[in-house]
C-alpha cells in the first residue's frame, strides 16, 4: 500500500542524474517497452562503443527479469559513469540501434519541446533568478560584534542643527552686506544734491572795475 508512493519519491529523486531526462519521459519509454526490448536497451546503454555490440545478446542474458523495465532505466540513469551526467542523445541511439525508431524521434522530440519552453520562459523573466538571490541576501541577518542602528530620516539630530546654523548665519550676512550697499548708495545721492553750486565773477565785470578805478587815478607831471 505504501510501496508506490515511496517507489515514486525515490524515481523522483533519482531522475535528476542525467541532463535533460526526466521522470515522466523515462515512464512514458518503460509502458511502450516490450519486456525483452527493455533488456535489450538496458545492457546496450552499459556499452562505450557507437556502433551496437556485438556482445549485446550475452550482455542481454545478465539483465534480471525480474526487474521492473523503470527501475532499470533509472538505474542506469542515476549511475556514474553509465548515464549520470550523459544527455538523451545517447539513450535515443541505442533505441534506433534496437529497432525502435518510433521511441527514439519521440524522445528527441520532447526533449526539445521542453528545452524550449524552458529557454521561453527564461526569456520572458530574465531577472527572477537574479531578484530572488538579491531577496535571499537580504534577509540573511549576519552576526556583528556592534549593534546595529536603524536611522530614520525625520530624527532631528545635531547635524542637522549645525547645518541649519551655519545657512541662517550665511544669509543673515548676505543680508547685512545687501542692506550697507544701499545705505551707500543713498547716502552718496543724497550728498550731491546738497551741495551749493559755486559763483564766478564775469569778465565785462572785472574789465569796468578796472576802467572806473583808471579814470579815477590821477597823474602829476614835473614842470620844466
Amino acid at each position: 500500500m505504501f510501496a508506490q508512493p515511496f517507489l515514486s519519491l525515490v524515481i523522483f529523486c533519482l531522475t535528476k542524474a542525467t541532463v535533460d531526462l526526466n521522470l515522466p519521459e523515462l515512464e512514458y519509454l518503460a509502458n511502450h517497452l516490450h519486456s525483452e526490448e527493455c533488456r535489450k536497451l538496458v545492457a546496450s546503454l552499459h556499452f562505450k562503443s557507437y556502433e551496437k555490440p556485438q556482445a549485446l545478446e550475452v550482455a542481454e542474458i545478465n539483465v534480471s527479469k525480474d526487474i521492473p523495465c523503470i527501475r532499470l532505466l533509472l538505474h542506469w540513469n542515476s549511475q556514474p559513469g553509465e548515464g549520470k551526467g550523459e544527455t538523451h542523445e545517447i539513450l535515443q541511439h541505442r533505441l534506433r540501434q534496437i529497432g525502435r525508431s518510433d521511441l527514439a524521434d519521440w524522445i528527441g522530440k520532447t526533449v526539445f519541446h521542453q528545452l524550449g519552453e524552458e529557454m521561453m520562459e527564461d526569456l520572458k523573466h530574465p531577472f527572477d533568478e537574479v531578484l530572488n538571490a538579491t531577496e535571499t541576501h537580504e534577509h540573511v541577518v549576519t552576526p556583528t560584534l556592534f549593534p546595529t542602528y536603524n536611522w530614520d530620516v525625520t530624527e532631528w539630530i545635531a547635524f542637522d542643527t549645525i547645518c541649519w546654523g551655519f545657512v541662517l548665519g550665511l544669509s543673515a550676512l548676505a543680508l547685512v552686506i545687501l542692506f550697507k550697499a544701499l545705505y551707500l548708495l543713498i547716502k552718496k545721492k543724497t550728498k550731491k544734491r546738497t551741495i551749493p553750486p559755486k559763483t564766478y565773477a564775469t569778465l565785462e565785470s572785472d574789465a569796468s572795475s578796472e576802467s572806473e578805478d583808471l579814470s579815477q587815478t590821477t597823474y602829476t607831471f614835473p614842470s620844466k
